[in-house]
């Protein structure tokens, strides 16, 4: 799984040889890594590292997830928004040694601070989302969707953009020197076996795995769409993004997908505020239980987050 990669480049480095024609580190990006083995040479062991940091990551993730749900939906669904995003399977990674929590803080972080028209820290919190992950560029192109709809100046919108460019460039230019092929990391992600929406959609009881990402994309995907007209714009540009990647090139992951794309987890903490106390005991109690039921088919048979 993709801690086994991390936990490498943070002890190693990425393998400076390249992995043309087979899987390898390179379409995992550099920050959580970077990040983890600075805390491994401190003495701190790989496994106590990467998870802190995830564990740091998320709490950062479910901070502002909460404030930005008090902004746009009320206290009631403010509170629900940390435990949907908790307790939801797609949760799990998270907390695991995945970079998934620095994204998602960097992301929801960035968001805030464009609301609140701090245009540099949003640059600079996108570009360490984008150094997150190689689709971490979304929350570059986020970020400047929500700013467009707060009629930001073109000044205002190279700020968001110019540090995720930077590093894009400066990431780029490294890897173009060690292995010869700028766009290694993308192009060494063809190296892995996926099921693809297509493969899914005509056979979907033949991968339990699958089907288990699917469904809980769903049970996100419907409170949205339900309410989708009343959010912002750029929130189905967020939402849109953010799943797309598992939608075109591999559905195991969706689950996960759907909690680093912001407003579904946040529209469902609205929408579930507004049922009885029963239902969101109920609604919650049945996520958790599903997150314990898939944290332990990862560990028993190796399923993936």
């Amino acid at each position: 799984m993709d801690g086994g990669w991390y936990r490498a480049i943070a002890l190693d480095w990425y393998d400076r040889r390249g992995s043309k024609g087979g899987i390898g580190e390179y379409p995992f990006f550099p920050l959580f890594p970077s990040a983890g083995g600075a805390l491994m040479r401190l003495g701190v062991p790989s496994t106590v590292a990467l998870a802190g940091l995830a564990w740091v990551g998320a709490l950062a993730a479910m901070a502002g997830a909460r404030l930005l749900t008090a902004r746009h939906f009320g206290e009631r669904a403010a509170r629900l928004a940390p435990w949907v995003i908790a307790l939801a399977p797609g949760g799990l990674s998270l907390i695991l040694g995945y970079s998934d929590s620095l994204y998602l803080a960097a992301l929801i972080w960035a968001v805030v601070a464009v609301d609140q028209r701090r245009w540099w820290v949003a640059g600079v919190l996108a570009a360490l989302a984008t150094a997150s992950r190689p689709n971490g560029a979304i929350a570059m192109i986020a970020v400047v969707a929500i700013a467009i709809g707060l009629h930001a100046t073109r000044r205002q919108l190279a700020a968001l953009v110019l540090p995720s460019i930077m590093f894009l460039a400066v990431w780029m230019t490294y890897i173009g020197w060690t292995t010869g092929e700028p766009l290694l990391f993308w192009t060494a992600k063809s190296a892995w076996l996926e099921t693809t929406l297509l493969e899914f959609a005509a056979h979907p009881f033949r991968q339990p795995l699958a089907l288990f990402h699917v469904a809980c994309f769903l049970v996100l995907l419907v409170p949205y769409l339900s309410r989708a007209r009343r959010q912002p714009v750029a929130w189905s540009v967020v939402v849109f993004l953010g799943v797309m990647p598992a939608l075109a090139l591999g559905i195991v992951g969706l689950a996960r997908y759907a909690i680093l794309a912001f407003p579904l987890p946040l529209v469902a903490a609205a929408v579930l505020s507004e049922r009885p106390k029963w239902v969101q005991v109920v609604a919650l109690s049945g996520s958790a239980l599903a997150l314990m039921i898939f944290a332990r088919l990862l560990v028993t048979q190796s399923w993936v987050p």
